[in-house]
């Protein structure tokens, strides 16, 4: 499956039903306090020039149902996020993610861009979502060790951002 990517595609050219049906989706995008659209970036290394990827109200069209969603999108899980809820309302099973600034690597995944890789490996074995990402979190923890050791503080710091990130449900 080829991946979708923003850019080329923006909200206006996407059909975000094309999200439907899969038991995994992974968003790397970026978001804002409050904000109700996530943002693509036109190169990973321009991050001024970025155009709307994903609203909530193309979610509102879709069905998310029994999905497992991982974003490592900035303050997605923050108590006023309307694309959080957006996610839940439209029938994901969980949506997981961190509070506030959530990092990763332009080049090499870091932090939330780390953790998600394990978490996709876990999902891929048939791993349950809350175990793999117990098991993604393990494995960050390793990487947290040896970033310790080499002095790699912005690294350190993206992994202990990335061991907050939760699985959030819809409660019935």
């Amino acid at each position: 499956m080829t991946p979708v990517t923003s850019p080329p595609l923006d909200s206006t050219r996407f059909d975000a039903r094309r999200l439907e049906g899969y038991d995994l989706l992974y968003f790397d995008l970026h978001g804002w306090p409050g904000g109700s659209v996530w943002l693509g970036q036109s190169r990973p290394s321009t991050v001024e020039r970025r155009n709307v990827a994903l609203t909530v109200e193309q979610l509102a069209g879709v069905s998310l149902h029994g999905c497992v969603v991982f974003a490592a999108t900035c303050y997605l899980a923050d108590s006023d996020s309307p694309m959080l809820d957006a996610l839940l309302d439209a029938g994901a099973r969980y949506v997981i993610g961190g509070e506030g600034v959530n990092w990763n690597g332009l080049s090499n995944p870091i932090g939330a861009g780390l953790l998600g890789q394990w978490f996709r490996r876990g999902m891929q074995m048939g791993i349950e979502p809350l175990r793999a990402l117990a098991l993604a979190k393990q494995r960050v923890r390793l990487s947290l060790a040896r970033y310790r050791i080499s002095g790699m503080e912005a690294q350190a710091t993206a992994a202990r951002d990335a061991l907050a990130f939760r699985a959030y449900e819809r409660r019935k």
